[in-house]
């Protein structure tokens, strides 16, 4: 019987030891965190050290395990196979894969498809980062005509047959440095879902991004330059020109990174024989999903935004962009990447009115931004950078949350960051509306 280690019993963690489990595999699991071992081969904190006690025949890693864990080096040396959870539910798939990449942009992509897709009577499941892990959705529903996949760079890190019908990179910005060792090695990545397609298969190329395409698939392009591209980003609007020609605008999705994910999305159906009517309905009344650009409420004419999801610094670019004027404050924090967010003093001296930058890597980012006038305000906390940016914003001004770093303490991602955000700003809204008028 094969013998495989699961690295990291998250949830695609968990999803993967559920499929090996159902075709009887002998599955051991290990993950670093102090957890309840469920019985003898769960290996959890210290106990995980008995990693080198067995020999495996295969690795499944988790998204969250770094490709230099010792574990991971160890089985690098002994030439044990290591693949990750994305390659797994691939082996028992039983459709056509739509893969979707990028810096910035995935899931509101993998939405977008999604909904095209359902509303077109497609049976499909949105999964990878998006939904379920891809070795739920594969025994989820019964013969579908497409799994709408989400990828990351960690897993496209330990892929080895993976090949997807349709695979598109949103964009490639400066992300993961640490996990993957070097911006090189995350484009490397990014690049490996398109390494195992075939001439049947279609890869989506943002023609902006400065990599050489060598892959196999048939090459659509959308571009901001060249209107002769597939399909065309114009200003406020997009311009298909594949199967059919169709301009979509007036749309409900606020965000200038938007009309690259609507330009994939519109694409991608094309491809799958989708009505250009419905996707043109579809893209024009999709709004904002949760912790993107949302818009969260209005206090004494100054409206907040939040875009939590913000966690590098091309993410934060594309929140400013997405407004006109210079009437912004923006808030800045969580944990710093290594990217320097000097980067950002030219936008923010075009767009902004102020800076607020709080939590425990303030310190760094405030010295990246020693050079900004007017200096940046520090605050301690999420209710003080809330209070802070409503006090120097005048009426008719916007407060962006766009930290443009990862989630740091007490928030153990970006949705419990957006919702504590959201939450700041419902008390002070309550407590500045109910105060004593002077």
């Amino acid at each position: 019987m094969k013998k495989t280690a699961i690295l990291g019993f998250g949830k695609s963690g968990q999803s993967a030891y559920n499929l090996l489990k159902s075709i009887k595999e002998d599955v051991c699991v290990f993950d670093d965190r102090n957890l309840k071992e469920p019985d003898k081969n769960f290996f959890f904190g210290k106990n995980g050290d008995r990693f080198y006690e067995f020999e495996f025949d295969e690795i499944v890693t988790s998204p969250g395990i770094s490709r230099f864990h010792p574990f991971i080096q160890y089985a690098v040396k002994k030439n044990i196979p290591i693949i990750s959870e994305l390659e797994l539910g691939f082996r028992f798939a039983s459709c056509p894969i739509i893969a979707i990449t990028g810096t910035n942009g995935k899931t509101t992509t993998v939405a977008l498809i999604e909904r095209i897709m359902k509303k077109a009577n497609k049976k499909v499941i949105a999964c990878g980062n998006y939904g379920f892990p891809i070795t739920k959705a594969v025994k989820s529903l019964k013969n579908p005509d497409y799994l709408i996949v989400e990828v990351s760079s960690y897993q496209l890190e330990f892929i080895k047959d993976f090949k997807p019908f349709i695979a598109s990179i949103l964009n490639i910005g400066s992300d993961h440095i640490k996990w993957h060792g070097s911006k090189e090695e995350y484009k490397k990545a990014k690049l490996k879902i398109f390494k195992n397609q075939e001439p049947c298969d279609y890869f989506i190329k943002n023609n902006e991004d400065d990599y050489i395409y060598n892959g196999k698939a048939k090459l659509l392009k959308f571009s901001k330059k060249d209107n002769n591209a597939e399909c065309f980003l114009n200003k406020d609007k997009v311009v298909v020109n594949y199967k059919s020609n169709i301009i979509i605008k007036n749309m409900k999705l606020l965000g200038a990174g938007n009309l690259e994910n609507v330009a994939v999305a519109a694409l991608v159906s094309q491809i799958c024989g989708i009505e250009d009517k419905t996707i043109v309905e579809v893209t024009q009344d999709m709004e904002n999903l949760k912790h993107r650009i949302e818009f969260i409420g209005e206090l004494d004419g100054v409206k907040f935004y939040n875009d939590s999801k913000s966690t590098n610094i091309d993410s934060v670019v594309n929140a400013l962009n997405s407004f006109e004027g210079n009437n912004i404050v923006l808030i800045l924090g969580g944990k710093h990447k290594g990217e320097p967010f000097s980067s950002l003093i030219e936008l923010l001296k075009e767009k902004t009115r102020a800076v607020v930058v709080y939590g425990e890597d303030r310190k760094l980012i405030l010295k990246d931004l020693e050079k900004m006038i007017p200096i940046p305000l520090p605050a301690l906390n999420l209710r003080g950078a809330v209070i802070g940016a409503f006090e120097v914003a005048a009426k008719g001004d916007i407060v962006l949350f766009s930290p443009g770093g990862s989630s740091c303490e007490p928030f153990a991602n970006f949705e419990e960051r957006g919702e504590a955000f959201k939450k700041e700003f419902e008390k002070y809204k309550y407590d500045y509306e109910h105060a004593p008028k002077i």
